[in-house]
């Protein structure tokens, strides 16, 4: 009897078990089906033609990525590297009409971009997702990528929260080259993300965007990334405003004190140590220098124990208005110091393309954050970005990465100086062309020789 009544009680108990948990599996799929219906209507399909310099010649690409609706003016928040370079932009909404769209402005260092959709000729009625709350999300917790992966438009993909404070370091670039990931943290999840997917919504159980899904891990599965929506939402607020961010910039490169506070004599959870100062930078002015700790801005405490919390030092900098002075308060071996820096507005990060078609390469205008990243000595000249296999350039040796400094005689220290004698050779079809190079920090010559003209005057 008390055998039976064991076997009945295990019975009754797993019955139990499995009742609760398929309740709960009916519950999470009734979450799922709610937050579909809430922001699959306001997905885009966005089909951007982006002009590409990097193999010598422009080319135009037609890529696709993914947006969502949030203003019901028809503001679509996607990727900088979805929309950013873009000179047409196709449309597809969720009930299948095409509409062209705008771009209204962005911002690499966080690969956030707006667009705005020409509803003018468009009869149906457009949906806007709601945006959710980042700092809430949890490690573990349901969610759901949304977007075009592969070009399979309107396509959801469910998993969980894997990190919410992933840090990538800042030589992560975008396809554009610009530096990104600079001024925040990812949401890293195991739900699928793929090309195509870039620029879609993270979204919750709530049906409430959490995040834009941003990048994938290469030769890795289900590992994506998503920029925290609170990042984006503000971030949104300055385009609207100024069609970009307008962020200070004092010129330091820092790193975590993790493991290094005994030798720097810091207490544990302070201070930011200084690990490089640009050139020329407010910084150095300053007299600002690598080892240096950083305690204080503007009387509050600073720290960056841990890699992760190297964004929310950068952002303390950049939130300043430019040419605002900011006292820091520096420890530098065994003395405390206060140190007064004037912030500088953060410069583009990329210049203007240009093509040089007929002699086979493309060249960019080399702006202070360029010549910063590649380490040259100022920013005279154009950058070589691409060399086209068969070409003068090629030919003559000219490299990518090389700075041009001067054409024949004449000094080309800006784009529109290049651009000017670079048409001026063109028109009187000349036969050879010396270009000034530097290269590695040394001068070289590059000659162009054109054949075909040659031949002609023969």
């Amino acid at each position: 009897m008390v055998k039976k009544i064991v076997i009945i009680s295990v019975l009754l108990f797993s019955s139990v078990t499995i009742i609760n948990a398929t309740q709960a599996d009916v519950s999470i799929q009734s979450q799922v089906y709610r937050a579909r219906d809430k922001v699959m209507p306001a997905l885009v399909h966005i089909q951007p033609v982006l002009k590409n310099y990097n193999t010598g010649e422009m080319e135009k690409q037609a890529v696709i990525g993914s947006g969502v609706i949030f203003h019901p003016d028809g503001y679509v928040v996607t990727n900088f590297h979805v929309a950013g370079k873009a000179e047409r932009i196709i449309c597809t909404l969720y009930d299948k009409e095409i509409v062209t769209a705008e771009f209204i402005g962005g911002d690499p260092m966080t690969d956030v971009a707006v667009i705005k959709l020409n509803l003018d000729s468009y009869n149906g009625k457009i949906t806007v997702a709601e945006f959710g709350n980042s700092d809430i999300v949890e490690v573990g917790q349901y969610v759901m990528a949304m977007g075009s992966p592969l070009s399979l438009s309107r396509s959801v993909s469910l998993g969980v929260v894997s990190t919410k404070d992933r840090y990538f370091s800042s030589d992560v670039r975008l396809p554009s080259g610009e530096r990104t990931g600079i001024y925040n943290l990812w949401i890293q999840t195991d739900a699928a993300v793929n090309p195509g997917n870039s620029g879609g919504p993270l979204v919750d159980l709530k049906g409430q965007i959490v995040g834009i899904n941003s990048r994938a891990m290469m030769f890795a599965n289900n590992i994506g990334f998503a920029i925290p929506i609170n990042i984006v939402k503000s971030v949104i607020a300055e385009i609207l405003d100024h069609k970009k961010v307008i962020r200070s910039w004092i010129g330091l490169h820092c790193q975590a004190l993790q493991e290094l506070e005994e030798y720097f004599k810091t207490d544990r959870n302070t201070g930011v140590l200084v690990s490089s100062v640009d050139v020329n930078s407010p910084a150095e002015r300053s007299f600002l220098r690598a080892g240096d700790v950083i305690l204080e801005v503007n009387q509050k405490p600073v720290s960056a124990r841990f890699l992760e919390e190297l964004p929310e030092f950068y952002n303390t900098i950049a939130k300043y208005p430019p040419d605002t002075e900011l006292s820091l308060k520096v420890l530098r071996g065994d003395e405390t110091f206060e140190i007064k820096v004037k912030t500088e507005r953060l410069g583009e990060l990329q210049g203007e393309d240009f093509d040089c078609k007929e002699w086979g390469f493309t060249i960019k205008e080399i702006t202070t954050q360029m010549q910063l990243d590649n380490q040259l000595e100022n920013t005279d000249g154009v950058l070589v970005t691409g060399v086209k296999n068969v070409g003068l350039g090629d030919t003559g040796g000219l490299r990518r990465g090389d700075v041009i400094v001067k054409i024949n005689d004449v000094e080309t220290p800006y784009l529109y100086n290049f651009q000017v004698e670079y048409e001026n050779q063109i028109n009187n079809k000349s036969k050879k062309i010396l270009l000034t190079i530097s290269r590695n920090g040394s001068t070289r010559f590059v000659l162009l020789v054109n054949e075909n003209k040659e031949e002609g005057k023969k």
